[in-house]
């Protein structure tokens, strides 16, 4: 009875998730800057999350950047000293379009980026 309530659970959580539609991927910040576009005519994503994880104890600036139509737009802004790791969440749903592109800067450069993304 046990496995079968702790399989129920796994399926509904798992069903949830596949609604979400919901996918991350990884970008190294060797060169200070991660830039995600979308170059798909008939779709467009939200960004969730950035997470960001040093190699070692880092200190800099991290913003965060919409490009659309031309302009640049600031989403997020963050100095940190002495952290491992940076997050930035969305505070709202910020839908991109085909030739519009997320950006990371970074100061520190020792770290990887993962950005979370959710089919709008």
């Amino acid at each position: 009875m046990r496995r079968l309530i702790v399989a129920l659970l796994l399926c509904v959580a798992t069903t949830g998730a596949v609604r979400a539609q919901g996918w991350a991927a990884d970008y190294s910040l060797s060169n200070g800057t991660v830039t995600v576009s979308n170059g798909q005519a008939n779709s467009s994503w939200v960004p969730v999350a950035a997470l960001i994880r040093f190699g070692g104890a880092s200190t800099g600036n991290v913003e965060i950047l919409r490009l659309s139509g031309g302009g640049s737009f600031r989403l997020g802004n963050c100095a940190f000293t002495n952290v491992t790791t940076v997050v930035w969440t969305a505070d709202a749903d910020y839908s991109f379009g085909v030739g519009e592109a997320l950006v990371i800067q970074c100061t520190a450069t020792n770290g990887v980026v993962q950005v979370m993304r959710k089919a709008k």
